[in-house]
C-alpha cells in the first residue's frame, strides 16, 4: 500500500508540473463514471452540477470496469474517467497510455470490493487452499484482481494453481450462483449482492483491512483534453469532482 501512495503522490506532484493552459474551450465534456458506485457524482450528474460548475454540456458514460474506461480514453470517446480503479491506471501508464491522474476520487475499504466463495464448494479461509486446481472468476486488470492477489497471500492459496477466468464482476457472480466457479472476485454493490447469496465472503471487511487491503480509485483525464481544451486546470478538477463529491461520500461512510 505504501508503494501504491508513492505512485499517487508522483502523479500528482508530475501532474503539477506538467498541466498546461487551454488553448480552446470544450464544446462537451465526456465523462467515464462506474454506477454501481453509490457515491455523490451520481447524485451531481442528476442535477447537472458538473455542467453548471464547467459551462459545458456533460456527457456521462457507464462502464463496468476502469480498463474498458481506459479502451475508450484511448479511442477518443472519453476525456474524464471518474472512479477508475488504481490499478487500471496503473496497467495503462506502464504501456505508455497517454491519460494522466489528476487526483484520488474515493478510497474505500473491502465492503466494495471482495472475494466470495460459494456455500456449495465449502471452501472458507480455513480451508483455501482448496481452491486450487479449480474455477474461479475474476476480472484481471481491475482493483478485484488486487484485492484477489492480496487475499490469496493471507490465506495461503497459490494463485499459479488455479483456473483464473476472466469474468467482469456481473458475469462473475452469475457464474458463482449457477456453479460455474467456486469463488467470484467483485466489485459493486449489485454484483457482491448476488454473489454473497450464494456464497461467504472469503475475508471479512475487518479481516481485509487489518491485512491492509485497501482500494483506491482515481480519477484521470486524457493528456489530448488536458493540452487542447479548457479543462480550468487541475484545482478545478478536485474543486468539481472531489469537494463536491467525496466530501458528502466521507459524511456517510
Amino acid at each position: 500500500m505504501k508503494k501504491i501512495v508513492s505512485f499517487i503522490l508522483g502523479s500528482l506532484f508530475a501532474l503539477n508540473l506538467t498541466i498546461t493552459a487551454a488553448n480552446s474551450a470544450a464544446n462537451e465534456v465526456r465523462v467515464a463514471y462506474f454506477l454501481e458506485w453509490p457515491s455523490p457524482n451520481l447524485e451531481d450528474m442528476q442535477k447537472k452540477n458538473f455542467a453548471k460548475a464547467l459551462g459545458v454540456p456533460v456527457k456521462w458514460t457507464n462502464f463496468t470496469n476502469g480498463g474498458a474506461m481506459t479502451d475508450a480514453m484511448l479511442a477518443g470517446d472519453i476525456d474524464i474517467s471518474y472512479s477508475q480503479g488504481l490499478v487500471p491506471f496503473i496497467n495503462a501508464v506502464k504501456s505508455n497510455a497517454p491519460i494522466k491522474l489528476v487526483d484520488i476520487a474515493m478510497e474505500y475499504g473491502m465492503g466494495g470490493t471482495t472475494c466470495v466463495t460459494s456455500n456449495a464448494s465449502g471452501i472458507t479461509k480455513a480451508n483455501a487452499t482448496e481452491l486450487e486446481g479449480k474455477k474461479v472468476a475474476v476480472p484481471l486488470g481491475t482493483m478485484a484482481e488486487y484485492v484477489f492477489d492480496e487475499s490469496m497471500k493471507v490465506v495461503g492459496a497459490d494463485r499459479s494453481k488455479m483456473d483464473i477466468i476472466q469474468m467482469d464482476p456481473e458475469e462473475g457472480a452469475a457464474a458463482l450462483v449457477s456453479g460455474d466457479v467456486v469463488m467470484a472476485c467483485l466489485f459493486g454493490g449489485n454484483s457482491i449482492k448476488a454473489a454473497v447469496a450464494v456464497g461467504s465472503r472469503l475475508l471479512t471487511v475487518q479481516e481485509a483491512r487489518d491485512a491492509g487491503i485497501l482500494g483506491i480509485d482515481i480519477t484521470s483525464v486524457t493528456d489530448k483534453f488536458m493540452k487542447e481544451k479548457k479543462i480550468y486546470g487541475k484545482w478545478k478538477l478536485r474543486c468539481i469532482l472531489k469537494r463536491n463529491g467525496n466530501s458528502r461520500w466521507s459524511s456517510r461512510h
